[in-house]
């Protein structure tokens, strides 16, 4: 009987080694789809609001995108809000398409902003096209839609500032379009 010892405890030895592969210890987490990433910090993305934001009925539309890292409700009820991350910019376009639009001349993008009184404070401003002399102006900037439908849109955008750094984004789920959007 003492024989069948040592060849029960390799089998025994075996199996337990066997079973811990390295790619048990191994974990990826499944990359974000709704942020945008400034100098390597990524800021969420919770929801979007697609607005049209043509005045009058026989120009050509702006679409406008807005992101934020609080949901719509929160966003378009009338409580005061704050840590709030901004994704802003228009689109020169009768109807969104899935392309890629190149010129893009309407954008905002903050951090650390607040509503308060259903006013917008932007916080820390990472983008603006108000003064082209600042580092904070886009010396480029594109948006590509891969997809749009009644209820979901996703896309990706990139812009970079004057002084050379880029921020980058995605957003892939439902959007609140309150006037109706094509």
């Amino acid at each position: 009987m003492k024989p069948r010892r040592p060849y029960l405890m390799a089998l025994l030895f075996a199996l337990i080694f066997s079973s811990c592969s390295p790619e048990d210890n191994t974990s990826t987490t499944p990359e974000d789809p709704n942020v945008f990433i400034f100098n390597g910090v990524s800021y969420p993305l919770v929801s979007a609001i697609i607005t049209d934001e043509n005045t009058t009925t026989n120009a050509p539309s702006d679409i406008g995108i807005s992101l934020f890292n609080k949901t719509s409700s929160e966003i378009t009820g009338n409580e005061d809000l704050d840590t709030v991350a901004f994704v802003y910019f228009d689109i020169h376009t009768g109807s969104l398409e899935n392309t890629t639009y190149d010129t893009i001349e309407d954008y905002d993008i903050s951090i650390n902003g607040s509503f308060v009184d259903s006013e917008f404070n932007p916080g820390t401003i990472l983008l603006s096209d108000n003064d082209p002399d600042a580092d904070v102006f886009a010396q480029s900037g594109s948006v590509t839609i891969t997809n749009f439908t009644a209820y979901n849109i996703v896309f990706t955008f990139t812009f970079t500032r004057t002084d050379g750094q880029v921020i980058t984004g995605r957003y892939d789920g439902n959007y609140l379009a309150p006037n109706g959007i094509n």
